[in-house]
């Protein structure tokens, strides 16, 4: 083709056709430019239908990370809302009528609480390789940086109540009353034990003197306000992953 026309071009000059000459070659630079413009837009073209293509896998695995998650933390949630209770039981209910066993079943339940632990991984191994810019919507962007931020604040309190919980509420239970004997309220069904520690007796006293104990009702109450302030981060997040698996819908094809 490029011999059939410079042919063309050498013709024309031997002919003396200079504006002749001119004009073809003009018009032959011409369409070199539009055949580079439109391999251009074709190939523009096929770069965007496979960034769509991988935009829509990055979507569906994102999806899925994320509705595991909410999953996870429905379950997380509900196991703290029960201990939450218990600690409101324990502070608002006169103990003195309540047995030793019962007392026992409630401290089983103050140490009965479940931290979330969120699957990361994909979301990060597209945040480091730089994938999520695929994603085209700006909102949805804008959650997902959000992510590490909102776990970050349900970290902080998780280890504050953990820290609590470890350094003074199980010591005050220790010093009244067997901690051995909470083993059964804390039978939990998604760690299921084959055996339970037997229960042993102590004087009533001991329960007296704990249910009475200034320290350990402060000592519960704080326990009580680290598990409410654990619970509210939980449900901001599930509040957050609904509404990016609602973005990521959105987006789904």
């Amino acid at each position: 083709m490029i011999k059939f026309f410079r042919r063309i071009r050498q013709d024309l000059l031997s002919e003396g056709k200079t504006v002749k000459y001119l004009k073809y070659a003009l018009g032959e630079i011409v369409l070199v430019v539009i055949g580079i413009l439109i391999a251009l837009s074709i190939n523009n073209w096929k770069n965007y239908q496979d960034d769509r293509s991988e935009e829509q896998i990055l979507l569906q695995n994102l999806q899925q990370e994320f509705t595991k998650n909410l999953s996870e933390l429905h379950s997380d949630h509900e196991i703290n809302n029960d201990m939450l209770e218990a600690a409101y039981y324990f502070l608002e209910t006169d103990m003195h009528q309540k047995s030793p066993e019962q007392i026992d079943s409630l401290m089983g339940q103050l140490s009965t609480f479940a931290t979330f632990d969120p699957r990361i991984g994909y979301i990060s191994q597209a945040t480091n390789s730089g994938k999520l810019d695929l994603i085209q919507s700006d909102s949805l962007k804008i959650h997902l940086s959000q992510w590490s931020g909102e776990l970050n604040d349900l970290r902080e309190d998780v280890i504050i109540r953990r820290e609590h919980w470890l350094n003074h509420l199980l010591p005050a239970i220790r010093k009244h009353i067997p901690i051995r004997n909470s083993d059964a309220a804390q039978h939990r069904p998604d760690y299921l034990r084959q055996k339970q520690i037997t229960p042993i007796s102590v004087p009533e006293e001991n329960y007296k003197e704990f249910i009475t104990s200034l320290e350990v009702d402060g000592i519960i109450f704080d326990h009580y306000m680290n598990q409410y302030y654990v619970f509210i981060n939980e449900e901001n997040i599930e509040l957050y992953i609904e509404r990016v698996l609602d973005l990521i819908q959105k987006e789904l094809n």
